[in-house]
């Protein structure tokens, strides 16, 4: 994850801006945040990983309830933008794509915002391998998926039901809502 194109295609917006969905100030992504900490379903975490973390706006929130969190995005320059932005000692900035680098340190809250549709089946199945063998018992597991055109073969609403699916044996559902334009899912690994 994600593939070439997608990667080609992310490195190039990073590189024509540090925050290309302005994250910062965007009243869609300022709402999904607060709706994604909202759902959370304990007041602070352990090990925290946030799979797709961008310009590190969402994380700055995250870091507030795990005593350490690890950051990770596809792209580089968008890993040196979060990290410049960041004064959190007890959370680690990686470059790197999941389940590929799926770091060994278990979680007990994974965040997957907005990055599910970018998966192949394989891809996906390697995420519900990860999270069965490497998260803890009881972890929490965040899906926040776009609801409208994501430009690829599956749509976001898609995504959270097929990595749910994976899911289903080891984990159970606490919660899913629809807002206006995301869906927020959270489930435990049993």
């Amino acid at each position: 994850m994600p593939t070439y194109d997608i990667s080609t295609h992310l490195a190039a917006l990073y590189a024509s801006a540090d925050d290309p969905w302005n994250t910062r100030t965007s009243p869609y992504e300022q709402d999904k945040f607060a709706q994604t900490i909202a759902s959370l379903p304990r007041p602070h975490y352990r090990r925290g990983l946030e799979v797709g973390c961008g310009a590190g706006a969402l994380t700055a929130h995250l870091a507030r309830r795990c005593d350490h969190l690890i950051a990770m995005d596809c792209t580089e320059r968008a890993v040196a933008v979060a990290q410049s932005l960041s004064d959190l000692t007890h959370v680690v900035f990686t470059c790197g794509t999941a389940p590929a680098d799926w770091p060994r340190h278990a979680p007990d809250v994974v965040i997957l915002s907005e990055v599910l549709y970018f998966l192949t089946d394989a891809e996906n199945a390697g995420l519900a391998a990860r999270i069965s063998d490497d998260c803890t018992t009881d972890c929490d597991i965040v899906l926040v998926n776009w609801l409208g055109d994501t430009s690829g073969p599956i749509s976001g609403a898609q995504a959270a039901v097929r990595l749910t699916d994976k899911l289903s044996m080891i984990c159970k559902k606490i919660s899913s809502e629809c807002f206006h334009s995301f869906r927020i899912d959270v489930l435990r690994k049993c």
